[in-house]
């Protein structure tokens, strides 16, 4: 039995195969354990972060700065979508969706809405310290009036984008007496439903937001690199006199900037390393600029792996979208689907979820 695509009838399309998303049929033999496990450690572990990050930042005013905001907005969209890890967790035991339609409905509509915040959260980031490190006058332009409107538009913006989404997915009986919950486009002879929002969705969601975030990161570590082991501009407070007999050499790399003992270690060794330099140096900075710098180098760097972890793991998923797409277009006779077997999705969803326990570990 192929356990992706089972047969069904619709009143629209008639007769032909649907994708299974969340259930998975066939033998098993103990993957459902497994499977249950993972999802369990990751969801308390997901709550427990996310709830920790959203707290601390919220209940200390010195931590409500801009960029912390939005760690929050990102922390609220980590909470959101990992409160459907039971629902799929349970799923994956009964095989047969037994969640209803409303649950159907909302939680792949929530995952979708909680994927684009978290991608254009990071994005908005990533300009930010593009621009704090790396473009003239080297100062953040986020106010926390900007990030709580930022924050507000996007997700003003996701639950717009993906409203189809809650009314195109819902239970559906299958051959062998099973129900899944699975994606049914509406059937149109003039417009291509799946077409229009498919791709849009893929585009705007996924591929332009990862673009710019590798974008950004990539200048500003091309700055790193240009500058050597030299730093040559910073975020300067407005009204700091430059004392040359205050300046010293800075040792900033791109090796300190991602890991962080090698960044103090860095430092420490130009505090205490020799004498100041008393006539100055172009490049080097005052030890006000540089403890300045390695705030924002730290913000770069737990950005950064986040990052990473983000591209990680939304890419396979970008690419499941389109394989899925692909496979919905073919012909009901043709069953030599991309997606055979759902390997591909469980994968997928572990990579997700423990994409809450990385950054915030470290």
């Amino acid at each position: 039995m192929n356990s992706s695509y089972v047969m069904g009838d619709d009143e629209d399309w008639g007769r032909r195969y649907f994708f299974t998303y969340y259930s998975e049929f066939g033998d098993r033999r103990g993957a459902s354990g497994i499977e249950v496990l993972v999802l369990a450690v990751s969801f308390v572990v997901a709550v427990g972060a996310n709830l920790g990050i959203a707290a601390c930042v919220l209940r200390y005013r010195e931590m409500r700065t801009p960029t912390n905001l939005c760690l929050v907005n990102l922390a609220a969209a980590d909470l959101l979508f990992a409160l459907g890890v039971p629902a799929v967790a349970y799923t994956r035991l009964t095989q047969s969706w037994r969640l209803g339609e409303a649950v159907c409905r909302m939680l792949p509509y929530s995952q979708f809405v909680c994927g684009f915040v978290l991608l254009w959260t990071l994005t908005l980031i990533s300009m930010d310290r593009h621009r704090c490190l790396a473009v003239a006058p080297y100062r953040s332009a986020l106010t926390t009036a900007r990030v709580v409107a930022a924050s507000f538009i996007t997700w003003i913006i996701a639950a717009s984008l993906f409203l189809p989404a809650a009314f195109w997915f819902k239970p559906k009986e299958v051959a062998g007496g099973y129900t899944i919950c699975t994606l049914v486009f509406p059937r149109n002879d003039i417009l291509n439903v799946s077409l229009c929002f498919t791709i849009p969705i893929i585009v705007i969601a996924c591929l332009l937001p990862m673009a710019l975030l590798v974008y950004h990161y990539q200048r500003i570590f091309q700055r790193i690199l240009d500058t050597r082991n030299r730093w040559a501009v910073s975020c300067v407070a407005q009204g700091l006199e430059p004392d040359s007999s205050r300046r010293r050499d800075s040792e900033l790399s791109v090796v300190g900037t991602l890991v962080p003992w090698a960044g103090r270690k860095l430092s420490s060794a130009s505090m205490t390393g020799g004498a100041p330099n008393r006539q100055g140096r172009a490049g080097s900075l005052s030890q006000h600029e540089e403890i300045r710098l390695h705030k924002h180098l730290r913000v770069v760097r737990v950005l950064l792996l986040n990052v990473v972890a983000v591209l990680v793991m939304w890419l396979p998923i970008t690419i499941l979208m389109l394989l899925i797409y692909l496979d919905g277009r073919r012909p009901t006779e043709d069953t030599d689907f991309f997606l055979s077997e759902q390997r591909e999705i469980i994968i997928t969803y572990r990579r997700e979820y423990l994409r809450f326990i990385i950054p915030r570990v470290i």
